[in-house]
């Protein structure tokens, strides 16, 4: 792009250029007004006179013998035809700069002009290097964009419709240089890549500062690669509640990339990333925790019903100053750590308290801290498996009451609470309960130890569901029975997304034929359509789960952060859950109530949880377990069940996957907390059920008690499984049997 252009009228050569640029039509408009930028001189250099004292005296020894037209420069700015008339170098900074003192110091003026600042991104670049231009902090500015401008770009881009189709980066060098044609800006039209990038910062005079504000989560991490290689410090602004992100690799080589925030992004993961990954990445790097509400739902949206991250102008404005101030701050040599802090703008778009998370449960109030080397060395052993048994969110929502070789097996909702809304009906507890009666009767019998289970012992109403009798004795456990117990200790969730192969006759036939004994009925089914069906109802559970703002609550009281709360011992660690980096992004947005609320409001997010959707296409099979009423006895024996066929399947190296969502939200329909949903939510809850039930039950209405995946092929994801208590918070010792 050409460049503008200094004359000096006293050089022949100079006359002669501008006359030929006349000749040519070139020139446009002509601007003198060197008599008031003289007259503002003076004024500077005589302020003992006052401000409106005649100082014409001062402009004729100013100016001595040079004819007016000839004094100072002309300047030609080829991509508008003007040609201005300003003072030289020296006397243009002089006033110019007049108005920083005693803000800049005259001395520290000139420490500026030995600066040289580079700029990545100048869309919010763009108002960082005009205010930095404005105070004059630097002499000399790299900036890089390869992107042009656009009508989107105006609502925050100091620019007019005549620049559309302009490079951002020849843009902010033309606007530079209409402010001040005497600072040095070297344009990189095309941006940077790991091609370019060191021509960047080398090409001379080298950088003392780099400013990050591109929007390619590659080029950013690259950036600081570089900038942290030669101790070069970075600022970046955020455009969103004043959100500054400071790296002194100049103090610091070893300062880690955004402090820390990148995780395992890294450049070869970026430089080929797709579009989801790329946006999570950006959200990570801004910090999806502290953002605005309103920018955390346009991290949902982008793509959908967005084309852009959002930007106002106020906040770009907002933060070029507050960049412009710490690159001004760190070339005094003032203290400006390394960090991440915000400087917001009162009454902006701020962002509501995120939700308080769960604390770690203490004890439950049983009757003291019972002695563990009391119980019997197999007991012990015994109820330490069953505390691995699965629970709705892993609340773990029992207690074992133990008399001699008697365990009662109880709820404990006083405690160890169920999610109440999942729970409302009471079946996921009563399924629970059933899942670590099982648990023991495995443990037992894999030990050729007897065991027998008597349900509800104190009546249906009671907290205790089943009593189980281990006894010192027992058949010969059959390899059946020993492959279940040894699956005690290996059982965990298959939450994989790689595709699923075909269940074998023989492991179909385990499956069913492993839960005989019970009084219940296990459907499995293969069908595309079935999946296809399923698949759509658990999506749509899964994003009314998250976005009604009552469910959203419980929902992330469940699940959480392990790094956020490392000692937590109940809940679901979303690092269990496979989920990719824009997923885990997407959840760490969700759980903003306000968040959740404004996209179910506006009907957005319809796209939310796709990997739900996924989880069942690529099953092997879906599966449900069915009751004959709705006696509790019976959802525990189906419990019991359930956890067998899993057990059964850890065996053979198959994985299980609970999916009850849409089940336990169906569930609540029938209850007020049904008031929840909108008249068409409970048609499509209903719509779903409905469809379950006809593909895979055949149209059975019989009572639900769980459903699930099956996925046979892939090897079990290594992640650490969900934590479990201590057996000493579940058990209550009362002394041997009468």
């Amino acid at each position: 792009m050409d460049r503008h252009k200094i004359f000096r009228l006293t050089a022949q050569s100079d006359s002669a250029a501008i006359a030929a640029l006349d000749a040519t039509g070139a020139i446009f408009t002509r601007r003198d007004e060197i008599e008031l930028q003289l007259e503002n001189l003076a004024r500077i250099r005589t302020p003992e006179r006052g401000r409106f004292a005649d100082r014409a005296d001062v402009i004729a020894e100013i100016v001595g013998d040079t004819p007016l037209d000839q004094y100072g420069v002309w300047v030609y700015y080829p991509w508008s035809g003007h040609l201005v008339h300003i003072l030289d170098e020296p006397e243009f900074i002089e006033v110019r700069t007049a108005a920083n003192r005693n803000k800049i110091t005259p001395q520290e003026q000139a420490r500026f002009a030995d600066k040289t600042v580079g700029v990545l991104g100048l869309s919010v670049g763009n108002s960082i290097a005009l205010t930095m231009a404005l105070e004059r902090t630097f002499g000399t500015i790299k900036l890089a964009d390869f992107d042009e401008l656009d009508i989107s770009n105006l609502n925050r881009l100091r620019a007019t419709v005549a620049d559309l189709g302009v490079n951002k980066a020849e843009l902010a060098a033309r606007q530079i240089a209409e402010l001040d044609p005497y600072l040095t800006v070297m344009v990189y039209e095309d941006g940077v890549d790991d091609l370019s990038i060191d021509a960047f910062f080398d090409d001379a005079p080298g950088l003392d500062l780099l400013v990050e504000e591109c929007d390619m989560p590659f080029v950013k991490i690259l950036a600081r690669e570089h900038a942290r290689t030669r101790g070069i410090p970075v600022l970046t602004e955020a455009s969103d509640r004043g959100l500054l992100e400071i790296e002194r690799f100049d103090l610091d080589p070893a300062y880690p990339l955004l402090g820390g925030l990148l995780g395992e992004l890294s450049t070869e993961l970026l430089e080929d990333a797709d579009r989801d990954m790329q946006l999570a990445a950006m959200a990570t790097m801004i910090g999806i925790d502290t953002i605005s509400d309103r920018s955390a739902i346009s991290a949902i949206e982008l793509d959908t019903t967005l084309t852009t991250w959002p930007q106002l102008g106020s906040e770009v404005n907002h933060g070029g100053a507050v960049v412009a101030s710490a690159a001004r701050a760190i070339f005094l040599g003032h203290e400006v750590p390394s960090g991440r802090r915000h400087v917001d703008i009162p009454f902006g778009i701020a962002m509501a308290p995120l939700p308080d998370t769960l604390p770690t449960i203490g004890p439950p109030a049983l009757r003291g801290t019972p002695d563990l080397t009391a119980v019997p060395t197999d007991i012990r052993e015994i109820l330490e498996l069953a505390m691995r048994a699965p629970s709705g969110g892993n609340t773990q929502p029992w207690r074992f009451v133990l008399t001699g070789r008697v365990i009662d097996v109880a709820f404990a909702p006083e405690t160890f609470s169920v999610p109440p809304l999942f729970n409302r009906k009471g079946t996921a507890g009563w399924v629970t309960l059933g899942t670590v009666t099982e648990s023991i009767v495995v443990a037992a019998r894999a030990r050729n130890l007897s065991a027998t289970v008597e349900y509800d012992p104190e009546g249906p109403d009671s907290l205790v569901y089943t009593r189980i009798t281990v006894g010192d004795t027992g058949p010969r456990a059959s390899a059946q029975e020993r492959a279940l117990g040894a699956a005690l200790g290996t059982r965990c969730t298959q939450r994989t997304r790689e595709q699923g192969r075909p269940l074998t006759d023989d492991e179909r036939a385990l499956l069913c034929g492993v839960v005989e004994d019970f009084t219940t009925t296990v459907w499995l089914g293969e069908d595309g359509k079935l999946k296809e069906a399923f698949g759509e109802g658990v999506a749509v559970a899964n994003r009314l789960r998250v976005l009604i703002e009552e469910m959203n609550e419980e929902t992330f009281s469940e699940f959480y952060f392990r790094q956020e709360e490392p000692r937590r011992r109940d809940g679901v660690p979303l690092e269990t859950l496979s989920m990719t980096l824009p997923e885990q992004t997407m959840m760490r947005v969700l759980r903003r109530p306000a968040v959740a609320r404004a996209l179910r409001e506006r009907g957005e997010a319809t796209a939310l949880l796709e990997y739900s959707r996924e989880w069942i296409a690529k099953s092997s099979a879906v599966g449900a377990i069915t009751v004959n009423t709705e006696a509790r006895r019976e959802f525990v024996e189906a419990g019991r069940a359930f956890l067998r066929l899993w057990l059964a399947a850890s065996s053979i190296g198959v994985g299980v996957h609970p999916v009850t969502a849409l089940l336990h939200e169906t569930e609540m329909l029938a209850f007020p907390e049904g008031g929840l949903f909108t008249e068409d939510e409970r048609g499509t809850l209903q719509t779903h059920t409905g469809a379950l039930r006809d593909l895979l039950l055949d149209g059975n209405d019989a009572p639900l008690a769980v459903t699930f995946r099956i996925v046979a092929g892939p090897a079990m994801p290594e992640v650490e499984p969900a934590p479990r208590r201590p057996l000493s918070q579940h058990l209550e010792i009362v002394g041997e049997p009468a």
